[in-house]
């Protein structure tokens, strides 16, 4: 039995053995309906309904969706080619379904613009074409669709099609927000909260966020959180940016699970619960987020939530660093270079690592500086110390001072090694401090100072170094020497 609301506001239809009391959506009265008698319109919403039930039809959806475009309904047949692209009770069939959205279009079906120019953006069943997607989220902005007005604003922000302009995508995605469409409110609210097309204004941002938030969309959960968990122009509140992350991360976003991993890995707002996070990475990797797969990586190689394994944590790496993460391949080419849960193989390690270097990564930059000295390369090495050392990076410092204390490929400068040692230490380089105490105590490019050389190494031996820093490049050979140091001070 087919029925459907009295109520020509809701027009909510249903299916079954018997007609129910009332309405589920707005409690109105129902009435059954013939077959014969339904419109095209009328056939896609009782699909709808197959789709939305628990568990989901999608076989009578489908044909619901098929008995609606045989009638000439746009709506139906743009939702009978979302079937056949997404395999929605029936195998794939992109180019159906990019044939299927075109008739929906000449049907006068905006959200059939959308989806053929995903098609056409992505070439997904069809060739790429960008300046045609751009033309069809056009016409669909100028309809009114808050997609559209997002999907061209992305176009306009990356120049996909268009020539980049983001001041025009700020317009259309301040239109699409504020008809409500909650992916757009996050997408504006991040150009708020970077001054992209925009001046940067932080009450927008949050303001924006929260509407995202408010309208349930899962990556402006995770923005807001992000804001809360660091303190960011709102009050620090890292248990309200968990909360957040969960409730994206229950939603499907991967972003999420592995915020929420983080947060559980670190016990940052919730208690600690580091083998939990690991089932959030693995939730995530399986939906192919690389973010996730890097984390579970680093998971196996620290034995942190799992048993330490560096094969495991090989395989993760490669497979984040072969979707693009520079992280995964900084850290995969590690292995490699020290042959752990993989061969060794020096000459492959510096493929990822200036993979990972072309991407901006500073530790990648760095190691191949390392390796190259290693090499005898000392002109290259010197040129990556000073690259990672302009992104501020630590370690750079104690390399770049070595170089300058022992001569290594530049005319030998004691003072400036004693200054890069400083800028070094200031920052909690391990290797620095030490190299900074010699310096004090014996007077290496300044004025010897035995009593501040001895507070110095003193309170760096008091801390506790965790194994991470202890691994780092010449980190157990600078402390080793500092023992040296300090015994000598006290004789």
């Amino acid at each position: 039995m087919i029925y459907s609301c009295t109520n020509e506001e809701c027009l909510w239809f249903g299916e079954g053995d018997t007609l129910p009391d009332a309405c589920p959506r707005c409690g109105q009265a129902l009435k059954e309906r013939r077959e014969e008698e339904l419109t095209g319109d009328e056939w896609c919403r009782l699909g709808l309904y197959w789709t939305e039930e628990e568990p989901a039809d999608d076989e009578k959806a489908l044909a619901c969706f098929r008995r609606s475009a045989s009638l000439g309904s746009g709506w139906g047949t743009c939702n009978l080619g979302l079937c056949m692209e997404q395999g929605i009770g029936i195998q794939p069939d992109l180019r159906q379904a990019v044939w299927l959205y075109k008739q929906a279009v000449e049907m006068g079906s905006v959200a059939a613009l959308c989806n053929l120019g995903v098609c056409l953006e992505q070439g997904i069943g069809t060739p790429q074409d960008p300046a045609g997607a751009a033309s069809l989220y056009l016409a669909a902005a100028e309809h009114g669709s808050a997609r559209g007005q997002r999907m061209l604003a992305h176009c306009l922000e990356d120049g996909i099609g268009v020539d980049q302009d983001h001041a025009k995508a700020v317009e259309w995605l301040r239109t699409a927000a504020l008809q409500g469409e909650a992916p757009a409110q996050t997408a504006l609210a991040k150009h708020y909260e970077f001054g992209v097309g925009t001046e940067q204004d932080k009450e927008l941002t949050v303001r924006w966020y929260e509407k995202a938030v408010q309208g349930g969309d899962p990556e402006g959960m995770c923005c807001l959180g992000w804001l809360k968990q660091t303190g960011k122009w709102v009050d620090s509140d890292p248990a309200g940016a968990v909360e957040l992350y969960r409730q994206a991360a229950q939603m499907g976003s991967t972003r999420g699970m592995v915020q929420l991993g983080d947060c559980l890995m670190d016990g940052i707002g919730v208690a600690a619960a580091p083998d939990l996070a690991v089932e959030w990475y693995k939730k995530a990797a399986k939906e192919g987020d690389r973010e996730a797969m890097f984390s579970l990586g680093l998971s196996y190689e620290l034995g942190q939530g799992v048993e330490q394994d560096y094969t495991s944590a090989a395989l993760w790496y490669e497979r984040s660093a072969q979707l693009g993460s520079s992280a995964g391949m900084n850290n995969f080419a590690e292995l490699l270079a020290k042959g752990r849960g993989v061969p060794k193989d020096l000459g492959k390690a510096m493929e990822w690592y200036r993979k990972a270097a072309e991407l901006g990564n500073v530790y990648a930059v760095y190691n191949m500086g390392w390796y190259l000295e290693k090499a005898g390369n000392l002109d290259k090495a010197r040129a990556c110390y000073a690259q990672a050392k302009e992104q501020n990076m630590d370690s750079a410092y104690w390399s770049l001072g070595r170089m300058y204390e022992e001569g290594l490929g530049v005319e030998q400068d004691l003072k400036q090694a004693y200054t890069l040692y400083r800028q070094g230490a200031k920052q909690g380089n391990v290797n620095c401090i030490c190299r900074l105490v010699r310096c004090l105590a014996q007077g290496v490019g300044t004025r010897q100072d035995l009593s501040r050389a001895q507070k110095l190494g003193s309170e760096l031996l008091a801390e506790e170094l965790s194994p991470q820093v202890l691994d780092n490049y010449g980190c157990r050979e600078e402390l080793v020497m500092l023992l040296d140091i300090m015994n000598e001070i006290k004789e």
